[in-house]
């Protein structure tokens, strides 16, 4: 009987060990699971972060065009107030040239 006693141990001992191997197994399949997650949960962040810059670089984008319209505006008015200016200064000088010379 002995025998059967040590036989049936020594299964039991087996499986023990072959259950411990197979949980170890499943716990780090577990704290992988785990890490996948938190890695899913980081790239959901990221997009969106992205999604948000991404936005703002549009609405960048469209004050800089709104900037070079209106610069391109005012370098024309620049360029007429300019021209009248310098007119007047030539019609003063003409004006004084005239004057001296009666």
């Amino acid at each position: 009987m002995s025998t059967t006693e040590d036989v049936l141990k020594e299964h039991l001992r087996v499986d023990a060990s072959r259950l411990d191997r197979i949980e170890t197994k499943i716990d780090k399949l577990a704290e992988t699971v785990i890490s996948l997650a938190r890695a899913e949960e980081k790239l959901v962040a990221l997009e969106a972060d992205r999604e948000n810059i991404h936005h703002r670089l549009s609405k960048n984008e469209e004050a800089i065009v709104a900037i070079n319209s209106k610069v391109d505006e005012n370098a024309v008015t620049v360029k007429v107030i300019n021209r009248l200016f310098w007119i007047f200064v030539t019609v003063a000088a003409a004006a004084a040239v005239g004057t001296l010379l009666n």
